[in-house]
């Protein structure tokens, strides 16, 4: 197994988090988004680094009480080998040291791979959002986890 260090995203990162993205989304968030997200003080945006390469990364807004879990996406040569959960841990743990409530997210209905990431992580369904995603007017699951 390689090495894997999760650190602040940097400006550096943006281009293979593009990459990223478009692998990953069928609908991918665009550089003006990214560069928004990353220069938000509300926002905290972490990358996965694996065996030197930018291999994941999670871009999450500081609300008052709670984190949202904004983006989150591992290349798909990077999958399984626990990348998301190490980046869910982070922000999880960010919402723990910044004494938040809960941490919470949308993920489409069609997406179990994340569901199950997710709820074996301690989030739990909160409620369904009718045809939240734009482009296939497909639902969201809103999950939620208490932070305890």
């Amino acid at each position: 197994m390689g090495t894997l260090v999760i650190r602040w995203t940097e400006q550096r990162d943006i281009e293979k988090i593009l990459e990223i993205e478009k692998l990953s989304f069928q609908s991918p968030w665009d550089i003006t988004t990214f560069q928004s997200i990353l220069s938000d003080e509300e926002c905290y945006n972490i990358s996965a680094v694996y065996d030197g390469q930018v291999a994941g990364y999670c871009f999450a807004q500081i609300m008052r009480k709670m984190v949202h879990l904004l983006n989150l996406a591992v290349h798909p040569d990077f999958q399984q080998k626990g990348i998301g959960r190490a980046l869910v841990n982070e922000i999880i743990s960010f919402a723990r040291l910044s004494n938040k409530s809960y941490v919470f997210l949308e993920v489409r209905k069609s997406n179990s791979i994340a569901q199950a990431l997710y709820a074996s992580m301690g989030f739990t369904h909160v409620f369904s959002w009718r045809r939240y995603y734009s482009d296939t007017g497909e639902d969201a699951s809103i999950m939620a986890k208490k932070i305890e």
